[in-house]
C-alpha cells in the first residue's frame, strides 16, 4: 500500500511539473496580456526551482508616462510579502533563545498594553505573527494620520476588540510593526538591520532596501498607478519615503525575490549551502497556525476550490489540486506584489507590479501553480478578470440602493459652519472639518476628502482619485449643537464644545 501511495504522489508531481513546464515558454505572453486588461505599467515576473531559474523578466514601463524600461533589476516595492522575511527573523530569534513564539508581548515590549487588561496576560508573539489578537484592522493609524508606532502604542489602550482572542483571522499590520519593534528589542538592531545582516545579505539580495527612501542614487524603481475612470494616472505614496515598517515596506528587484523563494524552497539554506534557519524552524513557519473562514481569504477561492484555508507564520494557505500552496499578496497605493510556493514540487513564483490592485496577479499564480493539461485548464486571466469584475458591480449595486435611499429636499439642522472644528476618538486621533475657498473637507494628518451635504445631518466624503466615497453622518446633542461625527466605524467627538 505504501509502494502504491508514494508511486501515485510521484506521478502526480511528474504530471503537475511537464503541465507546467510547458506554460513557462507560453507565461510572458500571459502576463501581457494581463497587463493589457488590467492597464498594468509595468510588471516583472518571475518562475524558479529550488536550484534553478525558469523564468525572469521585466515587463512595460516604470511610469505611464515618462517612464524607463523594466528589467530584472527594477525595484518594486513587495508590501506585506515583507511579512514572511519579519517571520524568519523572529524565528532565527527563538533558535537563538532570545524569546519563544509562546511569550507574551508584553514581556518583550512592557510599554504594550491592551484595552482589555485580560489580554495583557494571554497575547503572544504567535498571536501577532498570526493575525488572531482580535483587533481589528488599525491602517487609519498609519496611512490616514501617520502615526508614529509609539504613538500606535499608546492608542491600543483604547481600541476594542471585535472578536475573542484567537477565535477569528483578522488582518492586522499593527501587530507585525510591534513584531519588528520586538527584534530591535532582542537583537540591539533595528529590525531592518537584522534582516539585512542574517537574511538578505547571506542569501545574496544585495538590491533589496527596507524603504523606499534608502533606495540609492541611480538605481531605478518604478512609480505607484491607478486606473481612474478609464485613465492611468499616478498615485500618492502610502508611506513616508524613510518609514521602515515592518509590516511592508520593503523595495527589491524581481531578481533579489527569485533568490528569497529559492532560499525557501531549500529549505531554509542558502545557494553555498549555508543553513540561516533550523530545519524546526523553517517547518514552524509554514505550519498551518490559524483557521480562516472563505469570508476572510482572497476571493479567488470561488475558482480554486480549497478545501481548506489557513495562516502560517506570514503566509497564506490553501490546497490546490492535492497540492499546499503557500502565498501572500502585498498591496500599497498603486502597487503590488504576490509569491507563491509549491514546496512539494519545489516551484515558486513571484510577480510584482505598479497599479493598484490589480488582481492579475492572482492569475499568474494560478497559472504557474495550475497542473492540469492545457486543455483542461483554466483560461486564469479571463477568469480572475471576471471574478473581480462581479465583485465591483456588486459593490456599485450596493451603492446605488444607499442612493435609493437619500431622502429628498432635506436640510441641515444647523447653519454649515457650526459643523466646522476639530474631532477626536480615543483610538484614532484627530480629525478636522474645514471650509476652504467655499468648499468643505474632512482632513487628517496624511488626507483630505471634500465634503458634499447628502442628506439630514450626514455628508458625503469623496475621493475620485482613490475611487472611494463613504457617509459621514454627524450627531447634535440636545443642547443644539454639534456632539461628533462617525468616519471609518469610529465616533470622533466635538472639541471645545459645551458637553451633555
Amino acid at each position: 500500500m505504501k509502494k502504491l501511495l508514494l508511486l501515485s504522489s510521484f506521478l502526480l508531481i511528474t504530471a503537475t511539473l511537464q503541465a507546467r513546464d510547458a506554460v513557462i515558454d507560453q507565461l510572458p505572453d500571459f502576463v501581457e496580456h494581463g497587463m493589457a486588461q488590467w492597464h498594468v505599467p509595468g510588471m516583472a515576473v518571475a518562475v524558479v526551482t529550488d536550484e534553478e531559474v525558469l523564468l525572469q523578466k521585466g515587463f512595460g514601463s516604470t511610469a505611464d508616462q515618462g517612464g524607463t524600461r523594466i528589467n530584472v533589476h527594477t525595484l518594486f516595492a513587495i508590501a506585506s510579502t515583507t511579512k514572511a522575511m519579519v517571520a524568519a527573523g523572529i524565528l532565527m530569534l527563538v533558535e537563538e533563545k532570545q524569546l519563544a513564539l509562546d511569550d507574551l508581548a508584553i514581556k518583550h515590549l512592557p510599554e504594550l498594553q491592551f484595552g482589555d487588561s485580560w489580554l495583557n496576560d494571554q497575547i503572544t508573539i504567535r498571536d501577532l505573527l498570526t493575525h488572531r489578537t482580535g483587533l481589528a484592522s488599525t491602517d487609519f493609524w498609519t496611512f490616514a494620520q501617520g502615526m508614529a508606532l509609539k504613538d500606535q502604542i499608546t492608542h491600543l489602550q483604547k481600541v476594542e476588540a471585535t472578536a475573542s482572542l484567537r477565535s477569528r483571522f483578522q488582518y492586522q499590520n499593527t501587530m507585525f510593526e510591534l513584531l519588528g519593534l520586538i527584534i530591535e528589542r532582542r537583537s540591539g538592531k533595528p529590525w531592518q538591520d537584522f534582516i539585512k545582516q542574517r537574511i538578505w545579505q547571506p542569501i545574496g539580495m544585495q538590491e533589496t532596501f527596507a524603504s523606499r527612501g534608502r533606495i540609492p542614487d541611480g538605481m531605478e524603481y518604478v512609480l505607484p498607478h491607478r486606473h481612474i475612470e478609464k485613465q492611468v494616472v499616478q498615485a500618492e505614496w502610502d508611506l513616508d519615503a524613510m518609514a521602515a515598517d515592518a509590516a511592508g515596506s520593503v523595495w527589491s528587484s524581481i531578481a533579489d525575490m527569485s533568490k528569497w523563494a529559492q532560499f525557501l524552497l531549500r529549505g531554509g539554506e542558502t545557494s553555498d549551502g549555508q543553513r540561516l534557519l533550523s530545519e524546526a524552524g523553517f517547518a514552524e513557519m509554514f505550519k498551518p497556525q490559524m483557521l480562516i473562514s472563505a469570508a476572510a481569504f482572497y476571493p479567488t477561492t470561488k475558482l480554486t476550490e480549497p478545501h481548506w484555508l489557513s495562516y502560517g507564520l506570514g503566509w497564506f494557505q490553501q490546497d490546490f489540486q492535492g497540492r499546499m500552496i503557500d502565498f501572500h499578496t502585498g498591496s500599497l497605493s498603486g502597487l503590488i506584489a504576490i509569491i507563491g510556493l509549491d514546496r512539494q514540487t519545489r516551484r515558486a513564483v513571484v510577480a510584482l507590479g505598479n497599479q493598484d490592485h490589480a488582481e492579475m496577479r492572482h492569475a499568474i499564480l494560478w497559472q504557474v501553480m495550475d497542473g492540469q493539461p492545457a486543455g483542461e485548464r483554466r483560461d486564469w486571466n479571463a477568469d480572475i478578470l471576471s471574478l473581480y469584475g462581479g465583485l465591483k458591480r456588486e459593490g456599485e449595486a450596493k451603492w446605488e440602493e444607499t442612493v435609493k435611499a437619500r431622502l429628498p429636499d432635506s436640510a441641515l439642522s444647523l447653519p454649515r459652519a457650526d459643523y466646522t472644528g476639530t474631532y477626536t476618538s480615543p483610538a484614532y486621533g484627530e480629525v478636522q472639518i474645514v471650509r476652504e475657498d467655499d468648499q468643505f473637507l474632512i482632513r487628517g494628518a496624511k488626507f483630505h476628502m471634500p465634503l458634499s451635504h447628502w442628506h439630514l445631518d450626514t455628508f458625503l466624503a469623496e475621493r475620485k482619485d482613490f475611487e472611494f466615497k463613504t457617509l459621514l453622518p454627524f450627531s447634535i446633542g440636545p443642547n443644539g449643537k454639534v456632539r461628533s461625527l462617525e468616519f471609518f466605524g469610529q465616533v470622533f467627538e466635538k472639541i471645545n464644545e459645551e458637553k451633555d
